[in-house]
């Protein structure tokens, strides 16, 4: 189960750097996933006999890796015109 959490949290880093080169705001993601969580309506004890953390746990770790800055900074290249040429 641990291998399956963490394949998400690296699809939730690869989803992050792309959302940030196709130009949207990747500071947005944190809550999106919180406010999914909240949705849920699901005891966050629940989150450790499924196979996705928590929406509440995956903006957390976004927000406190180093994914959040590298994101910025590919946010930040495509906003100013130079690109993220060869992120692909």
């Amino acid at each position: 189960m641990q291998a399956i959490c963490r394949m998400e949290m690296e699809a939730d880093h690869i989803g992050l750097l792309l959302m940030a080169a196709a130009g949207y705001d990747p500071q947005l993601a944190p809550a999106f996933y919180e406010k999914m969580g909240k949705l849920e309506k699901q005891p966050e004890y629940l989150q450790y006999v499924s196979t996705h953390p928590s929406g509440k746990a995956r903006g957390e770790i976004l927000r406190q890796t180093g994914t959040m800055q590298e994101a910025l900074n590919i946010y930040r290249e495509k906003m100013s015109g130079l690109g993220t040429e060869g992120f692909f």
